[in-house]
């Protein structure tokens, strides 16, 4: 199953927080098909504006470089109004991306646990789980 999930870093943050919570976790709500049914699912991210995700994919992918990140998407995507028309089918961009996304990219998904504390030492701290993909910096 193919996911296009078209948007910033991050709504795809929000995207990933969701998949981590409900599908990454053995047993919780993955229905009778347990943990098979992560392996049918492949996230195809679109970006729209600066994402470092797509930044990393660009560099492995030659076509996704070519359609996501190059400089009339960019320039599209970055404006504060948009365009009188559109220099390029936005619409034709993506789906000849989905149609063509034959292989996925392997991308790690991992969770951070963050411990917060508040200002005062009698209060007590909270622990959040963070999810992120893990992807090579620089």
């Amino acid at each position: 199953l193919k996911v296009a999930a078209v948007g910033g870093a991050g709504y795809h943050g929000s995207l990933l927080r969701g998949f981590v919570r409900h599908l990454g976790t053995p047993g919780a709500h993955l229905g009778p098909r347990g943990p098979d049914w992560l392996g049918l699912l492949r996230f195809l991210i679109v970006p729209l504006g600066p994402h470092p995700v797509a930044q990393h994919l660009g560099t492995l992918d030659g076509r996704y470089g070519s359609a996501f990140l190059d400089p009339p998407w960019r320039e599209l995507f970055t404006r504060s109004e948009p365009p009188a028309c559109e220099p390029f089918s936005v619409a034709g961009r993506i789906l000849s991306f989905v149609a063509g996304a034959g292989v996925t990219l392997p991308l790690p998904v991992a969770e951070a646990m963050l411990t917060c504390s508040d200002k005062f030492p009698d209060e007590d701290s909270c622990q959040k789980f963070v999810p992120f993909v893990g992807v090579r910096a620089g």
